[in-house]
């Protein structure tokens, strides 16, 4: 029995398209380049205050009003206060409409079928990505003592602690866990320094935040996440 370890946003599902939707309905339509650039940049400064967000410095209205401003002025097109509220709560609208990415669906299903022990390791406050997580539907195959939020945990990543704290919960075999994920600095710099094998689903084609830190996989779809449990031997049933 193997253990998987996965992330949440950006990994099980595409994290892009209520981004989108959101600005298209209260900001202004762009190109497909211009909104991969918004939100790359969004992401970017949501991961620069999320600490002191989780410590209640800062207020997470303010910092979700900061994000998305942070993202326009960036890109050449400030926004309101006003523009940024209307914007936050469309997202969150928009939020309550996740979906698996179909292949994901098809792996979990593939992976528990064939008794492997599958968990959740996201950043996050607690309330906030338990939302996702039943949005998601994903108790059905991961049980609610493996999945873990770093509201809950007191430790976020790339913090070793963490892992480190997911890894003596659950009941583990002779080998490490497996992590997937999609931030390099969150999740692969983190999941290495833990000892854990490491597959970047680097859907955005980023660029590594750390040269010397190298990921054991690198793919660019969930269906090459897909195809490599299955090439490894992962499905017998």
């Amino acid at each position: 029995m193997a253990t998987i370890i996965f992330d949440v946003d950006d990994t099980l599902y595409d994290q892009l398209v209520p981004f989108k939707k959101a600005f298209h309905q209260t900001i202004r339509e762009v190109s497909k380049d211009k909104i991969h650039s918004l939100y790359r940049l969004n992401r970017e400064k949501s991961d620069a205050l999320f600490e002191k967000s989780e410590s209640g410095e800062l207020p997470k209205i303010e910092m979700q009003v900061m994000r998305i401003q942070y993202a326009c002025e960036q890109s050449k097109m400030a926004i309101s206060r006003e523009e940024a509220l209307a914007f936050q709560k469309a997202y969150e609208v928009e939020q309550q409409k996740l979906v698996l990415y179909p292949e994901i669906e098809e792996l979990l299903t593939r992976l528990t079928k064939n008794n492997h022990q599958v968990a959740l390791l996201t950043n996050g406050a607690a309330t906030h990505q338990q939302k996702k997580i039943d949005q998601l539907g994903l108790a059905k195959w991961i049980a609610q003592d493996h999945m873990f939020i770093s509201g809950q945990l007191g430790k976020m990543k790339p913090d070793i602690a963490a892992f480190e704290m997911v890894e003596s919960a659950l009941t583990l075999a002779d080998e490490k866990p497996i992590y997937v994920g999609d931030s390099f600095h969150n999740d692969i710099v983190g999941g290495k320094k833990a000892g854990w094998t490491v597959i970047w689903l680097n859907t955005r084609k980023n660029k590594p935040t750390n040269e010397s830190v190298e990921p054991d996989k690198i793919i660019e779809h969930p269906s090459e996440l897909l195809s490599l449990f299955e090439e490894q031997g992962y499905f017998k049933k």
